[in-house]
């Protein structure tokens, strides 16, 4: 029998990552004081994900006899790449973590929790399978990793950052489908699950929605800390 969502080989596979995921982010923590070495930590982490998203590709191009295939096609896998090379290259705060890490801890968690396409094989372990979790899973874990050492602090006045990354994300899928000619891209065609009202737009109006939200609150509680207002009036005298 093939692998099911939360069977027994999906237990205990989020257990034994979120195990280590969470004792990554704990060690990183308690290890890493400096801003140098948190750097390197995230750099070493990034360069992880980046050799799990690329072995999955390159399964992915051979199983379908496609060079063309190498390059993602879906949220998840522009979002790990992109993640990586951002964790390697850029710097603390940069503006892209605005973008990459909330995409990242979106479709880390939920294809953590429900791996459509964990069925493929008998094993977890048949290659395509193992390294489509991982990537996932890693991507995950490094977003957590990066906003709990402060590499990356959210902020409302960085967050166009979203929504622009999220209209790059969808041009690249209009382009993989009309120059590359891709069946489909970025879940332009179908939704994200199928037969449901999880398309696209409805999607990315959601996770705006929920992002603004959480910006809001991070705000709210930052300023209160500090004793000031968010939105402040000005009263003429």
């Amino acid at each position: 029998m093939n692998p099911e969502i939360f069977g027994w080989q999906h237990l205990v596979f989020l257990a034994v990552t979120i195990i280590l995921g969470v004792a990554s982010v704990i060690l990183i923590k308690l290890f890493c004081k400096t801003e140098k070495s948190i750097s390197i930590s995230i750099k070493i982490y990034s360069a992880f994900l980046l050799a799990w998203i690329l072995s999955n590709r390159i399964l992915v191009a051979i199983r379908d006899n496609n060079a063309l295939h190498f390059i993602p096609n879906t949220f998840c896998g522009i979002t790990s790449l992109s993640l990586a090379i951002t964790g390697i290259f850029a710097k603390k705060d940069a503006g892209i973590w605005h973008w990459i890490i909330y995409c990242g801890l979106l479709g880390g968690f939920l294809t953590m929790i429900y791996p459509d396409f964990i069925g493929q094989a008998p094993s977890i372990f048949y290659p395509l399978t193992i390294t489509g979790l991982m990537h996932h899973t890693i991507m995950f874990f490094l977003c957590v990793t990066v906003l709990a050492t402060g590499y990356m602090r959210p902020t409302l006045k960085k967050w166009a950052w979203l929504p622009l990354g999220l209209c790059v994300m969808m041009s690249y899928g209009i382009f993989l489908i009309t120059a590359l000619k891709f069946g489909d891209a970025m879940y332009i065609y179908e939704p994200l699950i199928g037969e449901t009202i999880f398309t696209w737009y409805f999607t990315g109006f959601l996770f705006l929605l929920l992002h603004l939200v959480a910006l809001l609150i991070v705000e709210y509680v930052r300023l209160r800390k500090s004793g000031k207002k968010l939105f402040k009036k000005n009263i003429e005298k």
